[in-house]
């Protein structure tokens, strides 16, 4: 995720200089989305304790060590980026608050198809 790119961003440095048939994916929710999975989303408080926004342009973080990097939008552009042979940091955008809802529909989908 966003969090730990961030933390660990200093290993891309001298990645640019390196033969490596590597794409790194991220996750991007701005930080504590994981947290938005457990019961405790729903409290009033929820973003004070739990969120760690970190408001960076991951990007710019990953070219600022010369990587290439792209925000990657849609499934189609990811495909083509994941399959490009160029070391790369593909930035994936998403929305907390949908992707628990979209988490949520899926599961009961597959309750239901077992009928849970």
């Amino acid at each position: 995720g966003d969090i730990a790119f961030v933390h660990d961003s200093g290993a891309l440095t001298g990645l640019a200089a390196r033969n490596a048939d590597l794409r790194i994916v991220v996750v991007d929710n701005d930080g504590g989305g994981i947290f938005s999975f457990l019961p405790q989303h729903d409290l009033p408080e929820f973003e004070t304790l739990f969120g760690t926004p970190h408001g960076l342009d991951l990007v710019a973080v990953a070219r600022a060590h010369g990587v290439t990097a792209e925000r990657v939008d849609d499934t189609s552009t990811l495909k083509d980026a994941l399959a490009s042979g160029e070391t790369r940091v593909l930035i994936v955008p998403v929305d907390r608050n949908a992707s628990v809802a979209c988490h949520r529909e899926l599961w009961a989908a597959v309750a239901a198809a077992l009928g849970r």
